[in-house]
């Protein structure tokens, strides 16, 4: 699954070699699809779930130890993050076609594969639980499963999305899930990424590598880190940089404050054998209108000036040149 990728413009960073690359699916891991899709679970009674609560992520009080204040972190909001799997379809050349009497049909031939990523639980409405996530880590998607924090496997629909940013947000419906996986699950707490400070310290949570969520923790290396994409090198996007690890099925995953708070979705990482601990996350407070348009279930326009459902903006979705080769970028499939 191939997308489009960052560039991080030559005059900011004469520092990186030319084969630096910056991973925006940090992201999204591919498996193979074969045997490795997991099948829905679904845990369905007779309750009223409407009158049942998910809980909001607590807020932590800091105290003098470190390692005591990150397992408080991961504690609390662990219950907020979702993996996040990904069954899509594309087209891949199908070399047989040019030779023999097919030499004339089609030369693509669809592939079906499997990718994982995670995601955010940022609301509750309307019987539907609403989460945060990468563009890049449901794009394409042919069926979407979460596994929430007590591995509950649930099918996820596609609300909005907003691909000039990178951000999606997926829901699953409450009548899916059981009363005691409702009171298990929580809705992390929004911080304020424009108070964020070189230096403090921040915690990742994520489905690493498929494996399930584990936790990583570093410092804001940087704020108000420019990065633009090969697609279209006039725009650019403010991304927090931390040296907090960030993997492979890490996108869409949280950064989180010490006090428990979402400060930043994890999008992507710097990848070269000479670099090592630059990690970046789109800053919350710089897309809340944009996640509130998705939250509407519309679609977050190229343009920034108007939304359409997602139905329309998936037929109208743009043909990216995937053979690129003048881009330092690539992405994880």
């Amino acid at each position: 699954m191939k997308q489009e990728m960052p560039r991080i413009p030559n005059s900011n960073y004469n520092l990186f070699k030319k084969g630096s690359k910056l991973i925006l699916s940090a992201a999204t891991f591919g498996v193979v699809a074969a045997g490795s899709f997991q099948g829905v679970n679904y845990v369905v009674n007779n309750y009223n779930k409407e009158n049942t609560t998910v809980q909001s992520t607590n807020v932590v009080n800091t105290s003098s130890s470190s390692t005591s204040n990150v397992s408080k972190v991961a504690q609390n909001c662990m219950p907020s993050i979702v993996s996040i799997t990904n069954v899509s379809v594309s087209d891949v050349q199908n070399y047989f076609s040019m030779y023999g009497n097919n030499s004339r049909s089609n030369p693509f031939t669809q592939q079906e594969s499997t990718s994982v990523g995670s995601g955010v639980i940022i609301n509750k409405q309307n019987g539907e639980i609403d989460i945060l996530t990468n563009y890049h880590v449901i794009k394409n998607a042919k069926t979407l499963t979460c596994t929430l924090a007590d591995n509950t496997n649930v099918k996820a629909t596609v609300k909005g999305v907003d691909e000039d940013r990178d951000l999606a947000v997926i829901s699953i419906k409450t009548s899916d899930l059981s009363e005691d996986t409702l009171k298990q699950i929580a809705i992390a707490t929004i911080g304020d990424s424009d108070k964020l400070q070189v230096g403090e310290q921040v915690v990742a949570i994520g489905n690493a590598l498929g494996y399930g969520q584990s936790v990583t923790t570093g410092i804001v290396s940087a704020t108000n880190r420019s990065v633009s994409t090969s697609s279209d090198t006039d725009k650019s996007q403010s991304y927090i940089q931390t040296d907090a690890a960030i993997n492979p099925g890490n996108s869409g995953g949280a950064l989180l404050n010490m006090k428990g708070e979402l400060i930043g979705i994890n999008s992507a990482k710097l990848s070269d054998t000479d670099v090592e601990g630059m990690g970046y996350a789109i800053a919350i407070s710089d897309v809340k209108d944009s996640i509130n348009t998705m939250l509407q279930g519309k679609d977050v326009s190229k343009s920034s000036t108007q939304s359409s459902y997602y139905s329309q903006y998936n037929n109208n979705e743009e043909e990216y040149d995937d053979d690129d080769s003048t881009s330092p970028f690539d992405f994880w499939n």
